[in-house]
């Protein structure tokens, strides 16, 4: 997809504008911020990351009345602006959302292989996008939340978060048909747990 190769520099702010892909993942163009609602069927790039404690429970939120997915249970999220990368993204959105600051990029581990295409349900509109899924673990215990964008927080555990996930609790499409969260539920469960994918094999037989 065109936004794991080279990045394309212009000259106006990140902050300002989207860039807007087709279902294959082709860059078509730029947008302006005010115009995503505007989208029919194309994608915009996204970053979501499962915050983890040492409890093994992971940071949830819920949506502040905001534009998109209002009032709904996320995880730390948000949109690549401009010429970002996932990775910038989710350092930003860590420290915009619930102040986790100075997050360095081997502190964060990317568990999608490859960004997934996801449609979020927002004011009956589905809002299309491409997701860079990673997981973070911190010890941190108290949070600033950016009030435009969260209304709340609260730990949940592993298991429970990803039923959560996959049952369509939360702003994710319910785990059904092309949606499979289980490969990514994987990856956390081991990097949180200390075992890597060989040990998770030997386990299973």
């Amino acid at each position: 997809m065109d936004f794991w190769g080279s990045i394309k520099y212009n000259n106006r702010d990140d902050s300002e504008f989207y860039k807007v892909y087709n279902k294959a993942g082709k860059y078509l163009r730029d947008i302006d911020v005010k115009d995503e609602k505007e989208l029919n069927g194309e994608f915009l790039h996204g970053v979501t990351c499962f915050v983890v404690n040492d409890k093994n429970e992971i940071l949830m939120e819920v949506r502040a009345n905001t534009e998109l997915t209002p009032g709904k249970i996320d995880l730390v999220s948000g949109h690549v602006n401009g010429n970002e990368v996932g990775l910038q993204s989710i350092i930003r959105e860590l420290d915009e959302e619930v102040g986790i600051k100075g997050v360095l990029g081997n502190e964060l581990h990317r568990v999608s292989n490859l960004a997934k295409s996801l449609g979020f349900e927002s004011k009956g509109k589905i809002r299309n996008f491409f997701i860079d899924f990673y997981c973070l673990k911190t010890k941190k215990s108290h949070f600033k939340i950016q009030p435009e964008e969260v209304e709340s927080l609260k730990w949940i555990p592993m298991e429970e978060a990803f039923e959560m996930i996959k049952s369509g609790k939360t702003k994710f499409p319910k785990q059904e048909g092309y949606v499979n969260y289980e490969n990514i539920f994987d990856n956390v469960r081991n990097i949180c747990l200390n075992r890597n994918p060989q040990e998770k094999k030997v386990m299973e037989k």
